[in-house]
């Protein structure tokens, strides 16, 4: 199904009314922020630190480095004497690669912030200038959001604890211009280096996943992704406008996490699911072209924890993470919490015009996704429920809404279509509701599938294709055999 076919199904199927009505408010935008203290020294700038919700780790950076927050700010400091020998730096904790360190920062996690800070107690100024050199383009392309900062000398005015824990204090300006005066910093950042909205604090520690108290709790699994509250509780599923989404009534019996984002297309790396790219190769950006049935062979293979299991959400689910407790169709103003077909897909200059894009709202974005995390997020703390990417659903498209997962094939050489639910950058506004679904034909060039995990208290429901065909083979079997 091609980009226009996805967006313009609904109109196809017949026209679709949207009432923006009984809109449940969004929640505060909140980001996970962690440091990694190095030789600290300086008791007030913990303590700065602790205020502004940063979980504090000790240890190497090779062990901090593979749990850096989706979307957060992530801080390194480091106090003590640098050498630089070979391409490696020798700090008094640890020896690092410059260029693998950089590299990972650019490249390799999908923080907004990333901020290492340098408080050398080299007595030579040539070992300040040279890391600050070496760090001078950390805000790459593919990461803007990046700042590395080197004190000037060793002497105490230079002291880089006492200016963060200061500027900590009182975090309104951009940390770069606030030390470009007393202290080298890298090159211009793509947006302000600052504290933005609230902390978020997760309810166990990483290697420990428990239920959630209240709807929004927060949990950051151990490889950086965020994780959203979703109790249990009832609602009606569906819309009786949708011919095939006519309303049934669901209980969700057992609370589940969400990811708080879209995957992104590092996450597409990590759970092997590959990701075609069509407009740059930013990792914050949702990885979309994915191999559905790579993704959940990959889940298939994830160890339990504890008696919780990595899946796709149901479609059930997924309408009830979306809905957030609210029985409106979508948040409004739809343009602050929704990348779509809007007028900038409208005005751009494309080989196909997308016609059927709305005129007069404008979300920002032409044809393109969007960073994860920079529009509003639901009442419950979930960004990009509508638009950006649509989002694989467990189960095979059906024409009915049952509230259950229907894995159902024919025959062993079955292959049904895939559900895709929330609508993405190139669907029109009509179509961004709570229980709009479409079908998805597998065709892995269409810029615009993508998926967003959850963690179940109990086994996964998604089923990789090998296994039903399996489980068919031997149904077939049996049946051949009572004949």
């Amino acid at each position: 199904m091609s980009c226009a076919g996805h967006s313009l199904r609904g109109i196809l199927c017949g026209v679709v009314s949207l009432t923006l009505i009984g809109v449940c408010p969004a929640a505060d935008t909140s980001e996970f922020r962690r440091a990694l203290l190095i030789g600290n020294q300086s008791a007030a700038l913990e303590s700065a630190l602790k205020q502004r919700g940063f979980l504090i780790s000790r240890g190497t950076i090779a062990e901090f480095l593979p749990g850096i927050p989706h979307h957060g700010f992530n801080l390194i400091y480091y106090r003590g004497d640098i050498e630089i020998r070979d391409g490696k730096w020798q700090l008094s904790s640890e020896q690092v690669a410059s260029q693998e360190l950089i590299t990972h920062i650019q490249n390799r996690n999908v923080a907004r912030h990333n901020l290492l800070v340098f408080d050398l107690q080299n007595s030579d100024i040539e070992s300040h200038t040279a890391l600050r050199g070496a760090l001078k383009g950390i805000a790459g392309r593919n990461n803007s959001g990046n700042l590395a900062v080197v004190n000037k000398s060793a002497a105490a005015e230079h002291a880089l604890a006492d200016q963060l824990a200061a500027w900590l204090r009182d975090p309104k300006t951009d940390l770069r211009d606030a030390l470009a005066a007393t202290a080298l910093v890298s090159g211009k950042t793509g947006e302000p280096v600052q504290l933005r909205s609230v902390a978020a604090r997760p309810v166990s520690d990483p290697d420990q996943l428990t239920n959630g108290r209240h709807a929004g709790d927060q949990w950051l699994a151990p490889d950086g992704m965020n994780f959203v509250w979703c109790p249990p509780g009832a609602y009606q599923m569906g819309d009786a406008q949708f011919y095939d989404a006519q309303p049934v009534p669901v209980v969700i019996q057992r609370g589940f996490w969400i990811s708080k984002f879209e995957m992104t297309r590092l996450d597409c790396d990590r759970f092997r699911c590959g990701s075609a790219f069509f407009s740059g190769r930013q990792p914050m950006q949702p990885g979309h072209g994915n191999f559905l049935e790579r993704l959940v062979e990959t889940l298939a293979t994830k160890p339990d924890m504890q008696g919780w299991s990595y899946d796709l959400p149901s479609e059930a689910e997924w309408e009830y993470a979306a809905r957030a407790g609210s029985q409106s169709n979508l948040p409004s103003p739809i343009e602050h919490f929704a990348n779509f077909a809007d007028r900038s897909l409208y005005n751009a200059r494309e080989h196909v015009h997308f016609i059927f894009a709305h005129r007069t709202i404008d979300d920002g974005y032409a044809h393109a996704f969007a960073n994860i995390g920079r529009f509003q997020p639901n009442a419950w703390g979930i960004h990009d429920m509508f638009g950006n990417a649509s989002e694989f659903c467990a189960g095979y498209y059906a024409e009915q809404l049952t509230g259950q997962v229907d894995y159902h094939l024919k025959t062993a050489r079955d292959r049904r279509t895939a559900i895709l639910r929330g609508g993405a950058w190139c669907t029109p506004l009509k179509n961004l509701h709570v229980a709009f679904r479409t079908a998805f034909n597998g065709d892995q060039t269409q810029p615009y599938a993508g998926a967003r995990l959850l963690i179940r208290n109990g086994p996964r429901v998604s089923r990789t294709y090998k296994e039903l065909v399996a489980a068919k083979k031997a149904q077939e079997a049996s049946a051949r055999g009572k004949k």
